[in-house]
């Protein structure tokens, strides 16, 4: 069993851009809890591809991102 099984998948490296695009603006800690994380390090996992993004966090992640919520959760999805 792999520990990082969704480490090459499209939503890990769209969050990853997506941080990185927001940083002047926003901490990747901000953006976590703008989202509804309670630990930011779920963004970290998900990055890294340790775990899969819940379904239901698509359109609270989407905003905290400013990106398309249709788009996100096709990756999720994927």
């Amino acid at each position: 069993m792999r520990s990082k099984p969704y480490a090459n998948s499209r939503l890990a490296a769209f969050v990853e851009k997506r941080i990185l695009e927001l940083r002047a603006r926003k901490s990747q800690a901000e953006i976590a809890h703008d989202a509804g994380f309670v630990n930011p390090n779920v963004l970290t996992m998900i990055k890294q591809g340790g775990t899969k993004l819940p379904l239901d966090r698509v359109p609270a992640l989407a905003k905290a991102l400013d990106a398309d919520p249709r788009r996100l959760f096709l990756l999720a999805f994927d």
